[in-house]
């Protein structure tokens, strides 16, 4: 009997179970897909890091004159366990072309080292272990290499020193150390004979070797305040850092996994209108079933019967389809990580199951209305003939609205909790939109620039090459700055020069050590940039620290620590915090004039070019194009450019954004179409009626869709109230773990986030329901005494 009912009441209402059941499809297909991908990252970056030969603590350092301060450290160390070192040759983007052309545009520096003497694990594409590098031959790591035009088989040319090689690239290499989005320094792996070769050149030896350790060790932090002293420190990270580097990965199964939970939650809304029209519909059956004896229980379990089949069918084809789903989205992390989940097949099953378990739970509370219900409703045409309560605040006789749009609103305000529904779905929908295109545009808007601790200028140009020479000795700062001034002034484009250098210094607190990144620049005031606690720094012996690092010294404003620079401590007053990105927050800010010597700078984000001309956004533009061509450079930018390079993500949430825009006009067009055809079957006799008054099908249908466009224009006024609070609980914790632990100034484009996104909902919504109300031209006005 229970499959008989089921058959007809499925085929009955073709149109509504579909739409049901792709919902059930997408929630399903979406919480399998994203929490898979999610464990996929997750527990795959620990097997990842593990069959790479990841360490506990990482420290980069250069050899100066042969000596090593760090590996005699590391030998007396008792917070060392055991260390392996790998020779690495520092080089830049400038140091390898092809065709007499630059291979790859990056702003960091790059390394040349031997596969073979190292202990590290790097990964082809087939995510299997590389063991050797033919003579003559070059791997190369990293995601950069995808971006650039580089095909297995090319012809490259190393120059360093008096060193000029060719190679044959061999492919590119997943590396867990460096390989992430936001790290991203790729390392160019040879053979030992050329490795020997590059490594014998005078000026290699002199300026380019240096020691990349990889330390076990149980205590991170008493190992960092030890190496605080070590000579030469590029860097030195802890294996947390590193796996923070990889965040920006998970963040797109994240989003994912959002949509998919507010798919479930308008999935439910769905659910709930559909059990509560089809009750309404079918009191009649309801009653004459509970005439002959049927309970309650046994009534609600038809309906839980029907919902548990259309859950049962949705989650198996969810699941299904969320196997090539998940591939697709998890395709660009896999790229420079080698994930593994033995478990997906099981935990794609559980997220089914569990969809189908709320369902059915839902489901169950939904049909609760059926014990209200007694058989007398069949003989009343469901209707108790009581109200104690207005149906509507509108009265007909006091409007001066003409009669569509009377009916519409007064649709609206009699049936509050059915448009409420509607209402709340357009609103979901749009404010996802709106708070990832707020996100992706903040990403690459000014309001940043101070997050990224830099000033304003006309033009940002990351040189590795010019950066080198300063911290090999072989040119200072100002003259590197002098050689870019000449030439913009020999192309008529004269500007100040500066950049904003980076420093490593032991740092003592309270007895303990750190070894800490300073930045600095000469030419620029420290009133000039931004805080979020406190007074810049006055003089020479006060310094700012960043929100993150102030907190892991556990110091506050007005506290002193000590800096060793260059072999002299002194002492220096916290006066100021802000927030930064850089360094993922553990970054602090020197005085400009405080005299530190060149050769101490371990780097720079960037020259900073401000033209003498104070030239406007489409001049700048022409001139960065035209700077390219002169430097022979793609990574030259103006100052959005530089902010969305810097953060590396930009690109990356608007086309999650673009994804979600499309899936919200999928569901959009299923709920005007569900809703709207519910309407029309359930309102078939006042439509008939209608039309027998003399309202032609025109006036019909423009009263059905008047509805639906007042529900959607009160989804946009909810959504635009809702985005900055979603922003605050959504997005501010994502800044958050990249180191900006303050207010985010939000880039909000008003016609874009306000005006195009909403109007584009709207216009899905009209159309949609404006298509399925010419259903309505099929009722005749002898259909006013039909009910069913």
């Amino acid at each position: 009997m229970y499959k008989r009912m089921i058959l007809r009441d499925l085929k009955r209402k073709k149109s509504m179970n579909i739409i049901l059941l792709i919902f059930v499809v997408l929630s399903a297909m979406f919480a399998a897909s994203s929490v898979n991908n999610i464990v996929a990252i997750e527990g795959g970056l620990d097997h990842y890091f593990e069959e790479a030969g990841m360490a506990d603590y990482y420290i980069l350092s250069h050899k100066s004159n042969g000596k090593d301060s760090v590996e005699e450290l590391l030998k007396n160390s008792e917070n060392a366990k055991s260390y392996r070192k790998d020779d690495i040759i520092l080089t830049s983007k400038d140091n390898f072309k092809h065709n007499d052309k630059k291979i790859m545009e990056y702003s960091n520096i790059s390394m040349v080292q031997s596969l073979s003497g190292s202990d590290f694990n790097f990964f082809d594409s087939d995510n299997k272990i590389v063991k050797e590098v033919g003579s003559g031959k070059m791997y190369i790591t990293g995601a950069i290499v995808g971006k650039s035009d580089l095909q297995v088989g090319d012809k490259l040319t190393l120059s360093i020193g008096e060193i000029k090689m060719e190679f044959e690239f061999a492919g590119v290499l997943k590396d867990a150390l460096f390989g992430s989005e936001l790290m991203d320094i790729p390392r160019m792996l040879v053979s030992d004979e050329d490795f020997r070769k590059i490594a014998n050149d005078d000026y290699v030896k002199q300026c380019s070797m240096c020691s990349l350790y990889y330390i076990d060790t149980d205590y991170s932090s008493a190992l960092e305040s030890e190496i605080a002293d070590a000579e030469n420190v590029y860097f030195s990270l802890g294996n947390d850092t590193i796996k923070l580097r990889y965040f920006m990965n998970t963040l797109v199964a994240a989003i994912i996994l959002i949509i998919g939970i507010g798919l479930i939650a308008v999935s439910f809304a769905v659910l709930r209108f559909t059990i509560g029209f089809s009750i309404a519909e079918e009191f009649r059956e309801i009653g004459v079933m509970k005439a002959v004896g049927l309970k309650n229980t046994s009534i609600r379990s038809l309906y839980l019967a029907k919902y548990f089949f259309i859950a049962l069918v949705g989650a198996v084809i969810g699941y299904f389809l969320s196997i090539p789903f998940g591939k697709m989205l998890i395709e660009s992390v896999s790229e420079n990580m080698v994930l593994e989940n033995r478990n997906s097949v099981m935990l794609g099953i559980f997220c089914c199951i569990a969809v189908i378990i709320i369902i059915l739970f839902f489901s169950w509370n939904c049909t609760g209305k059926i014990k209200k219900l007694s058989p007398i409703d069949a003989v009343r045409s469901g209707q108790t003939g009581e109200r104690f309560h207005k149906k509507s605040i509108l009265h007909l006789g006091k409007t001066r609205l003409n009669s569509t749009v009377f009916l519409a609103l007064n649709d609206v305000f009699s049936q509050p909790k059915q448009f409420a529904v509607i209402t709340f779905i357009f609103a979901l929908c749009t404010v996802f939109v709106m708070v990832l295109s707020v996100t992706a545009n903040t990403l690459c808007s000014k309001n940043l620039i101070g997050v990224v601790s830099i000033t304003e200028s006309d033009v940002y140009y990351p040189d590795t090459q010019r950066a080198m020479e300063i911290m090999t000795g072989a040119k200072t700062e100002r003259e590197t700055e002098k050689e870019i001034s000449d030439i913009l002034a020999q192309n008529n484009m004269p500007g100040t020069v500066y950049m904003e250098a980076w420093y490593k210094f032991p740092v003592t607190v309270n007895g303990r050590k750190y070894n800490m990144t300073f930045t600095k620049c000469r030419d620029t005031k420290m009133t000039e940039y931004t805080y979020t606690a406190g007074s810049p720094p006055m003089y020479e012996n006060e310094i700012a620290l960043s929100e993150v690092m102030a907190e892991k010294l556990d110091i506050e404003i007005g506290d002193t620590l000590i800096i060793n620079i260059d072999g002299k401590e002194r002492d220096f007053i916290l006066t100021a915090l802000f927030q930064s990105v850089m360094q993922t927050g553990q970054i602090g800010r020197l005085y400009q004039t405080l005299e530190i010597p060149d050769r101490l700078i371990t780097g720079t984000p960037a020259y900073q070019i401000d033209f003498d001309d104070d030239p406007d956004e489409k001049t700048i533009a022409v001139r960065v194009e035209k700077l390219k061509d002169i430097f022979q450079n793609k990574d030259i930018y103006d100052v959005r450019e530089f902010i969305a390079q810097t953060t590396g993500v930009s690109d990356t949430v608007k086309s999650v954004r673009d994804l979600v825009l499309i899936i919200s006009l999928i569901v959009i067009v299923l709920i005007a179409v569900l809703m709207e055809r519910s309407f029309i079957s359930k309102e078939k006799s006042e439509i008939a009626l209608m039309k027998a008054i003399g309202l032609k099908n025109s006036a019909i249908m423009a009263q059905h869709t008047g509805r639906f466009l007042i529900s959607v224009i009160l989804a946009q006024i909810i959504a635009a109230a809702l985005c900055v609070p979603l922003l605050k609980l959504l997005i501010d914790p994502i800044f958050g773990m990249l180191g900006a632990t303050g207010i985010i100034q939000y880039q909000f484009d008003v016609m874009e986030q306000f005006v195009v996104y909403p109007l584009i909902i709207t216009a899905t919504v009209v159309i949609s329901t404006f298509l399925t109300a010419i259903y309505t031209r099929t009722i005749k006005a002898s259909d006013t005494a039909n009910i069913e």
